[in-house]
């Protein structure tokens, strides 16, 4: 027999990574199937332009608030959480795959929304750590109904181009 049939069994680390080589391997099989689910109820195309924006915007409009009070003050929690459920309502309407996508993603994207506004909150030391699940949160949920109302705003404009046919 040649040196390299041999190889494998003179290695010290052939007997103690086979266990974990095979656990591995089972737990890849099992997050196959997951991505293929993934991939099929978000489309990450669209998820960075709605991400991008809504980030953007509620960046801009903690800033502001942090530089103007007033506009902090009366309109801070209102506007962050319209901020994050309108990117959301993007993200379905441009993806229309159902109620189920839309309130993914958009729960996805309001969640990146109300880290994002509290992140910059507390950096510009306007709110204790404290507000940050709750932000977060509230944000994410509200992303989530913005992305059922996007929904039902593409089966609408679905609807009226039959119309028009």
């Amino acid at each position: 027999m040649s040196q390299m049939d041999h190889a494998p069994e003179k290695s010290p680390f052939r007997r103690k990574d086979a266990p974990k080589r095979v656990a591995l391997d089972r737990m890849v099989a099992r997050l196959l199937p997951m991505k293929k689910i993934a991939k099929t109820l978000i489309d990450s195309r669209i998820l960075d332009r709605a991400l991008a924006a809504g980030v953007l915007c509620e960046a801009g409009f903690v800033v502001l608030g942090h530089y103007r009070p007033r506009i902090g003050l009366h309109f801070g929690l209102f506007g962050v959480m319209m901020i994050a459920g309108t990117a959301g309502l993007l993200y379905a309407r441009d993806l229309a795959r159902g109620y189920i996508s839309g309130a993914l993603g958009g729960l996805v994207i309001g969640a990146a929304c109300g880290l994002t506004a509290v992140g910059v909150a507390n950096l510009l030391s306007d709110h204790p750590e404290q507000f940050l699940p709750y932000g977060v949160m509230v944000c994410a949920l509200v992303g989530a109904i913005g992305g059922l109302f996007g929904q039902y705003a593409a089966w609408i404009r679905e609807f009226i181009a039959t119309l028009r046919q």
